[in-house]
């Protein structure tokens, strides 16, 4: 057989660039390999494993239905129940107590300041009659004096009355006066008038007057 001629350096099986060629050829297909058997279990693993039946099918289990959720039930506010009010106690209203009007008593005068005691005689004759005592007025005496001076100067008379309402005059003694006039109705009538209060008497020299109102 003849043989094979080459520039260069000639073929030889036992070259060094063969081998390193062919084992990285293996080395990536064992990668290859590695890597997709690593894929196929991945997807196995997330692949939910189903079992062959025969005639029937099975539908894939449903999740179950939400249960309602109720909430708890608020028991329903109670009516508000009306409050009565407390009835109004009736206010009676205050009985008024009639007034009475008491008379006033009228004032009676103690017979101070009479020099002749004259108005005490005068008020129990008066109290026999069953007429009301009097007072002393030294008011009415003085005009009682004023009297007697017109009396003691131009007689017996009525000259001045000043205030007063009734007046007597006499001549005589004290002692003995009081009997005239209550001998005389005119003279009378003025010691004994029942809407007297007050009277004055006074003496000058035999001359008396008696002055009231």
């Amino acid at each position: 057989m003849g043989a094979l001629a080459t520039r260069g350096r000639p073929f030889s099986e036992t070259s060094p660039l063969i081998p390193s060629f062919f084992k990285r050829v293996i080395v990536s297909v064992l990668s290859l390999v590695v890597v997709s058997a690593a894929v196929v279990v991945v997807k196995a693993e997330q692949t939910p494993a189903t079992t062959p039946t025969t005639g029937a099918v099975i539908p894939p289990a449903s999740a179950p239905a939400p249960r309602p959720v109720v909430a708890n039930p608020v028991a329903p506010l109670a009516a508000a129940q009306p409050v009565a009010a407390p009835a109004a106690q009736p206010v009676a209203a205050p009985v008024a107590q009639p007034v009475v009007y008491q008379q006033q008593a009228q004032p009676v005068y103690a017979p101070a300041g009479d020099p002749y005691g004259f108005t005490s005689w005068l008020n129990a004759t008066r109290a026999s009659y069953g007429l009301p005592a009097v007072g002393y007025d030294p008011n009415l005496t003085n005009w009682a004096n004023v009297n007697n001076s017109h009396q003691s100067s131009r007689g017996m008379g009525h000259y001045v009355m000043g205030p007063a309402r009734r007046q007597n005059s006499a001549m005589g003694s004290y002692g003995t006066i009081g009997g005239m006039w209550m001998a005389s109705p005119a003279h009378r009538a003025a010691l004994l008038d029942p809407t007297i209060r007050f009277i004055g008497i006074a003496g000058a020299g035999a001359y008396w007057t008696f002055n009231a109102y």
